[in-house]
């Protein structure tokens, strides 16, 4: 089944990608060249894209070899709703799991590790957010894959249209743009509120969501993009030498 979501997730992201590009060129955020990384930017994705299929693939295999019938049996009213419902609920859960994930990320300097390479991008768009060691993938696909697979027991078509839409939340967070979505960023995500969270030297430890904001609004890391200076700097804050690429590649 996992075969048949990664085709509508390659699908989805072709017009995403030709989208999120117009957009960017269209109303960027900022204007800084993107040339000067584009090469490490390929290459991270590349690699990304391979980590994702195989973090997954991984998590599949390990957990079909489990049966899970005594949790199968209290989720069949959960099973049993429209599947719009289901994806809603399922989003729900990974958003909030991955909240949690990415706190501890920037919270425990062993998980930092496999987040940091995510940070090291100093001009942050749809395709430098695709900069991900192997253990960010994994740890991130641990809840995506589980829920919607095992939990929700989507099928393909289902499992590969929510994961297409979390395709798009990427490139939507990490876009070069500012979105006006009105009283909707109470509850959402909007790509100058995650721009915070790559900045380099103000708020690098907030904003942790990745669909929804109501987390950081409940627990306390919120931090409006409209209290930022309008121009600050992205990424690490510090030059990294080609030598530590492949160690934070991997994420350790």
């Amino acid at each position: 089944m996992l075969t048949s979501t990664i085709a509508w997730e390659i699908a989805s992201f072709i017009l995403l990608a030709i989208g999120f590009e117009v957009w960017e060129r269209i109303r960027p955020a900022s204007r800084g060249s993107r040339l000067a990384h584009l090469r490490l930017d390929l290459l991270s994705f590349a690699v990304g894209v391979l980590f994702v299929w195989s973090s997954r693939g991984a998590i599949d295999a390990l957990c079909s070899q489990f049966q899970f019938s005594q949790l199968s049996a209290g989720l069949d009213h959960l099973r049993s709703l429209p599947v719009w419902q289901q994806v809603i609920i399922g989003f729900l859960i990974i958003d909030f799991t991955v909240y949690w994930i990415h706190r501890a990320q920037h919270r425990f300097d062993l998980l930092w590790r496999t987040h940091s390479w995510h940070h090291s991008s100093e001009h942050v768009n749809w395709l430098s957010g695709f900069r991900t060691s192997f253990l960010h993938s994994l740890l991130y696909s641990l809840p995506q894959t589980f829920v919607a697979i095992h939990l929700l027991n989507l099928g393909p078509i289902e499992a590969g249209i929510g994961f297409a839409i979390g395709i798009f939340i990427q490139l939507w967070d990490h876009a070069n743009a500012d979105a006006n979505i009105g009283w909707l960023r109470y509850l959402f995500i909007r790509p100058q509120d995650h721009r915070v969270h790559h900045a380099a030297d103000w708020h690098r430890g907030m904003n942790f969501g990745f669909i929804f904001s109501i987390w950081d609004r409940l627990f306390g890391t919120y931090v409006d993009p409209a209290s930022m200076p309008r121009h600050y700097r992205l990424g690490l804050g510090v030059s990294l030498s080609r030598g530590v690429i492949p160690r934070m590649l991997v994420g350790v």
